[in-house]
């Protein structure tokens, strides 16, 4: 496996492989789109998603992956995209952690999604949607957000908390907001 691959089979601050996430590891066998399916399905069966807003915005970004599966429940799709890269890499998947803000509407919503290194190529997951597409480039994760970060997880790329995400995505917004005024 060449040397840049490998990059996504470490872990990152948030996303430790620890005992408890190789224990659980262990039950994905197969060979790796068996074993994506199997992570997305006990993913499905096993994570509750969290109602209270309030809480969502308080916690969001700020627990580590086995902390996210300690407490049993995910907060959307940044907490669903960490488990997902975290779960691949512990099963010798590379995987990175994708961060991107909606064309559409880029001051309000934002959405993670996973690339994956499967049979020498990278294919996208997004394990909120249980979508998988096998060019990258024509998925609708890629069509309908700008990329803001490839990385091990949401610490890495400079987002611990919901203010950090406000802040990262505001200044993004503000650079899109002038490419489009210059274009019209």
């Amino acid at each position: 496996m060449k040397k840049d691959i490998k990059y996504w089979l470490k872990e990152g601050k948030q996303s430790k492989i620890t005992k408890n996430i190789e224990k659980l590891a262990s039950k994905f066998s197969g060979n790796d789109f068996e074993k994506i399916q199997k992570i997305l399905n006990w993913m499905s069966k096993n994570l509750k998603s969290c109602k209270d807003y309030k809480k969502v915005l308080k916690i969001f970004a700020t627990r580590n992956v086995d902390k996210i599966l300690k407490d049993g429940f995910v907060t959307g799709c940044h907490d669903n995209a960490l488990i997902f890269a975290t779960l691949c890499r512990a099963v010798d998947i590379p995987a990175k952690y994708i961060t991107g803000i909606d064309k559409l509407d880029p001051k309000n919503r934002g959405h993670c999604a996973v690339e994956v290194y499967i049979n020498n190529n990278w294919i996208i997951v997004d394990q909120s949607r249980k979508i998988i597409a096998l060019d990258i480039k024509r998925s609708d994760f890629y069509k309908q957000n700008y990329i803001i970060a490839k990385s091990l997880d949401s610490w890495e790329a400079g987002i611990k908390t919901f203010k950090n995400w406000k802040d990262k995505s505001g200044k993004i917004v503000k650079v899109i907001s002038k490419i489009n005024t210059s274009i019209n």
